[in-house]
């Protein structure tokens, strides 16, 4: 497993990133996950661990997940950033590209979106 790309999950909900961690067991994707619960805890771990992959909320105490893209782009260039969030509208889906997400995922969300969202992103 050692060789299993790092995702990391940054959201303030425990419960949100307990049903993250069991939808990505069961895709069958080998992953190594790691959790943060706010902005700027996710910052710290992504500058430490550089994952190549981060599942965001954009919504959270201490640093926002609009706040956490900025900064990703100078402590973790390489890390792809999926933002999953409940405010999915289209212009808070464009400004989460526009600030160098790679995707987008509406919560509630399908196991199948999440297995997809993992594999397109890995896949680049």
């Amino acid at each position: 497993m050692s060789d299993a790309p790092t995702l990391l999950l940054v959201d303030d909900d425990n419960f949100v990133r307990r049903i993250l961690k069991d939808t990505l067991a069961e895709t069958g994707i080998e992953l190594r996950l790691l959790e943060a619960s706010d902005g700027e805890e996710g910052l710290a771990i992504a500058a430490r661990e550089q994952p190549a992959l981060m599942f965001l909320d954009l919504f959270m105490p201490r640093r926002s997940g609009l706040e956490v893209l900025a900064a990703m782009k100078q402590t973790s260039p390489r890390t792809r950033v999926l933002v999953i969030s409940s405010m999915d509208a289209e212009p808070v889906v464009e400004q989460a590209l526009a600030a160098g997400a790679v995707g987008f995922v509406g919560k509630p969300f399908h196991p199948l979106e999440i297995a997809s969202a993992v594999r397109q992103a890995l896949a680049h």
